[in-house]
């Protein structure tokens, strides 16, 4: 037979907030501006380059970039291109 184990400690009550300190506080906020701000930056960008990119003035490299990544997603930036271009 087995030694028993001796029983499980209770949990801590699980409504009870977690305590966060206000330089917690003020790292979150400034880890979500920071990725906030990058994605307003970052997303523009790669949506112009993904538009350059179907245009007749692209490298080749970039062209087949943009093939694939647009494939990868469903084609979203022809759908735009097709929106701009009614």
């Amino acid at each position: 037979m087995a030694p028993r184990k001796p029983p499980a400690k209770p949990l801590e009550n699980p409504f009870t907030p977690r305590y966060v300190s206000p330089e917690e506080r003020a790292e979150n906020r400034a880890r979500w501006r920071r990725f906030f701000y990058w994605m307003a930056v970052a997303l523009p960008i790669v949506v112009t380059l993904m538009l350059f990119g179907y245009s007749d003035q692209a490298p080749h490299w970039l062209r087949a970039a943009t093939e694939t990544l647009d494939a990868e997603f469903g084609y979203p930036v022809l759908r735009l291109i097709a929106l701009i271009a009614g």
